[in-house]
């Protein structure tokens, strides 16, 4: 009664007043729970990839395949890792270029979702001031800004009815940049949801070739060396993108500077010269679900003398995860598939490797790689007894066996 008499006590003028004054409230109040959940859900997935609890889908495989039938089609998700931006730190001329080549995968119609693992954030840490602070939270906002920079720079808006920045899932880092093994073990995680992953390094970009990877038979692991980037070769859908984002300057530096960095480095088509070279990784992820060995992942350091893990950026990393992906896995085939999925470096800056190689692989400043054993050599090494020629296959090597690729 007494609720009811307190009820009939507030006049229609006031309730109209009382109500939007609580949907307001009630609006602020689960915006900054989102915010909260979304960063907690973030941060609990990587912990569930820290602790392998990967949970993956146990359909088995077909062996035949319609790709006509809409609920055959695979779900194709890219998986890269990026570093966070602090408003302290010095912008790199690289961090442009990656940014434009993540756009240009979040725009292709043919890859799904879009995951960035991005290391080095601070939202957790209480030594930080809050202003100072990274994470997620703030790489989605600078790609939405980016977003809007291109959408007002270039001349396509064809963005196939859907927000492409919905494609885009980010995952916080706490613990740095992570190695080679765990970015495998990061693409089994139950945030990527994609059939097939596509693992690559940040500052490749993909064509409309990367459709195929969509058909990719469960068997085959690719990897692909990249086509490199110039204003005749890559396809203007692609290079559009670093136009908007990066700028044209390297269109007069294409023409009138004869340096050997120019000759031999971003402009080089890496498919042609050197099909032992590749930055992009291609697999079903059931093909590798508890098939990883972290030690395959590992050399002794020169220093220490412990088994230390190596990174996607260092010299020599591709070569000796293949080797590892070869004791590892049940990939019946690799290829290097660059003349059938091509990919663009968006990398025209000065290049830089991981800062462990100089004072773990090696005791001088030269030049050093990760150490052998290494996959993808013209001669294996010798395991087990056998030495044999080693994946990848040279180019085109896919027509000479049953296919890559479903039809």
């Amino acid at each position: 009664m007494i609720l009811h008499h307190r009820s009939n006590s507030i006049q229609p003028s006031q309730r109209r007043k009382v109500i939007p004054s609580l949907f307001v409230i009630g609006f602020f109040l689960g915006v900054t729970f989102f915010s909260h959940q979304l960063e907690n859900n973030l941060d609990h997935q990587l912990l569930d990839t820290r602790n392998n609890a990967l949970r993956l889908s146990s359909s088995p495989w077909s062996s035949t395949h319609n790709f006509d039938d809409a609920d055959d089609v695979k779900k194709v998700s890219y998986v890269t890792s990026f570093w966070a931006k602090t408003p302290q730190t010095k912008i790199h001329p690289h961090r442009r270029e990656i940014e434009a080549a993540l756009l240009a995968n979040i725009y292709n119609p043919h890859i799904d979702q879009v995951v960035v693992f991005l290391d080095g954030v601070t939202s957790g840490d209480d030594n930080v001031e809050e202003e100072f602070k990274s994470s997620c939270v703030h790489f989605y906002q600078d790609m939405a800004e980016i977003n809007r920079q291109f959408l007002q720079r270039s001349a396509s808006s064809n963005t196939h009815g859907v927000d492409p920045m919905s494609k885009v899932t980010c995952v916080n880092v706490i613990t740095g940049q992570p190695t080679y093994h765990q970015m495998f073990l990061n693409a089994l995680s139950n945030v990527v949801t994609g059939d097939i992953v596509i693992m690559a390094n940040a500052d490749m970009a993909f064509d409309d070739s990367i459709s195929k990877a969509r058909k990719l038979k469960e068997d085959v692991l690719l990897v692909l060396g990249t086509r490199g980037f110039s204003m005749d070769a890559t396809p203007a859908s692609t290079r559009q993108f670093y136009d908007a984002i990066v700028g044209t300057e390297y269109m007069n530096n294409n023409v009138n500077d004869n340096s050997e960095r120019h000759k031999k480095d971003w402009d080089v088509d890496q498919c042609k010269v050197n099909p032992w070279s590749w930055d992009t990784w291609i697999f079903h992820k059931e093909s590798i679900h508890g098939q990883l060995q972290e030690e395959h992942f590992q050399r002794p350091s020169i220093t220490s003398h412990e088994m230390t893990s190596f990174y996607m950026n260092e010299n020599g990393a591709e070569n000796a995860a293949l080797w590892a992906m070869e004791q590892s896995s049940n990939f019946a085939t690799t290829y290097n598939a660059c003349d059938e999925i091509q990919t663009w470096s968006f990398h025209l800056t000065f290049r830089t490797h991981h800062s462990q190689g100089k004072s773990v692989w090696s005791k001088n400043g030269d030049r050093v790689y990760i150490p052998k054993p290494w996959g993808g050599t013209k001669k294996r090494p010798v395991f087990n007894g056998v030495r044999k020629d080693s994946p990848p296959y040279p180019p085109k090597w896919c027509e000479r066996e049953n296919g890559c690729f479903f039809d």
